[in-house]
């Protein structure tokens, strides 16, 4: 147990001596000096952490960024299933076969009229 001063009856009644403050702040010194050390840490972390509000903040950017991604990816398989269902056979459109096959298989009519272009321009 530490020795604290006792208090005399000279000084102001209700308040306690300033040696007597000081008596007791000695041992209390180290875990209030832990606590702040304590809070430090915890405030750097806060900020700055892996989970931190900086991190946070470029996690929000990288999602609106993902978003947009995601939406030119739905618009494009938009239009992959388009072409899919137009070939599908229950209501195969002929115009879309026909023009598929001519691409793929560099097929023509006689009378048709066809234009190379330099694949390099």
């Amino acid at each position: 147990m530490r020795y604290v001063p006792p208090i005399s009856s000279e000084e102001t009644p209700g308040f306690a001596s300033l040696a007597a403050l000081q008596g007791f702040t000695r041992g209390v010194r180290w875990p209030v000096m832990a606590i702040m050390i304590l809070y430090a840490y915890l405030a750097f972390h806060t900020l700055s952490g892996s989970q931190g509000l900086m991190n946070w903040m470029n996690n929000e950017d990288e999602a609106i960024e993902l978003e947009s991604r995601l939406e030119n990816i739905e618009e494009k398989r938009k239009g992959l299933e388009a072409r899919v269902n137009a070939l599908d056979a229950a209501h195969l459109d002929l115009d879309v076969l026909n023009a598929l096959s001519r691409e793929k298989l560099y097929y023509s009519h006689p009378k048709d009229i066809t234009i190379w272009l330099d694949p390099e321009r």
